[in-house]
């Protein structure tokens, strides 16, 4: 998407992209809590729907025209910097060299392909791991990234669970509160648009009391016996968490170059992924620590 755009856009790309999830989960929500409270389906028919959901979008995502490397030379080009990775160079000095020799043995030739291709690739990925050494902003943005995000994915994995230690009757305002959570979350990640804020300003200072202020909410979900006020806690950490993390997107990507941006965005969530995995498996897993779930809403505080 930011291939796509002027950079003077990216704050606003990462405002719709961001609200267009939320909202689309915001429906989502409100339909299964419209079935589910009225008795007009079961679980098992929102499994369908979901099913059928994927089924849909699959062949829509195929039919997206793709982003090729002319677009990212071009985008590159366009923003005055030269081409930063090994395999685009040794791609067009081949191409203009010699374009007969290959055609001899063709056999040889792909086998030959094959290799330059990995190691021209494993220049590109050396290469890139370097932004995180030239731009501070970067590297300060993705630490965020990734151990927030860990720490989210975690609490909305669990929250549930910490929810169910409370409710005594009844569980059906779970739904309604991701409900509001995520319409909050899509009011949100939309008007960011329109607050005129350079992130990189005070940066550490920002991420700093957002990260308290998240921890100290962490700890009083933690402890607190109302479920009422774990659903405000929990919304109030979604809405900051969205917040930044709309943010984030926008100022990473105005200190990249065009062929970065998927690197740099895949390996933040990949690294936040493997982090909560192993947190799973230490916390929540029973060849780990087994721990209450209150427990491990308070260690949770430890990656905010």
């Amino acid at each position: 998407m930011f291939l796509m755009v002027d950079k003077k856009y990216y704050k606003l790309v990462s405002s719709y992209t961001r609200a267009a999830t939320l909202t689309g989960r915001f429906f989502a929500y409100a339909l299964a809590q419209f079935l589910i409270s009225f008795n007009y389906g079961s679980y098992l028919l929102l499994n369908q729907i979901s099913f059928g959901a994927v089924c849909v979008i699959i062949p829509i995502a195929i039919a997206f025209p793709p982003i090729t490397k002319e677009i990212i030379d071009s985008k590159v080009e366009s923003q005055g910097k030269k081409a930063v990775d090994d395999m685009r160079q040794k791609e067009t000095s081949e191409d203009s060299s010699d374009k007969t020799a290959k055609a001899k043995d063709s056999g040889d030739a792909k086998t030959r392909d094959i290799k330059e291709r990995m190691e021209e690739y494993s220049h590109f990925i050396l290469h890139e791991l370097k932004i995180f050494k030239r731009n501070k902003n970067v590297l300060k943005w993705s630490i965020w990234w990734a151990l927030t995000s860990c720490g989210f994915y975690q609490i909305t994995n669990y929250v549930q669970s910490l929810w169910a230690t409370m409710q005594i009757i009844s569980d059906n305002f779970n739904g309604i509160t991701e409900c509001i959570n995520t319409l909050i979350g899509a009011m949100i990640s939309f008007s960011l648009q329109y607050i005129n804020k350079d992130w990189t300003v005070h940066d550490e200072l920002i991420l700093s009391i957002t990260s308290i202020i998240i921890a100290v909410l962490l700890i009083i979900m933690s402890q607190i016996k109302s479920v009422i006020i774990a659903y405000i806690l929990y919304v109030i950490i979604t809405a900051i968490y969205t917040l930044l993390m709309t943010a984030a997107c926008a100022t990473i990507a105005s200190e990249l170059n065009s062929a970065s941006y998927g690197f740099v965005f895949g390996l933040n969530t990949f690294v936040a992924l493997l982090l909560e995995t192993a947190i799973t498996f230490a916390f929540a897993d029973k060849h780990g620590f087994a721990l209450p779930i209150r427990e491990q809403v308070l260690l949770l505080t430890l990656f905010k």
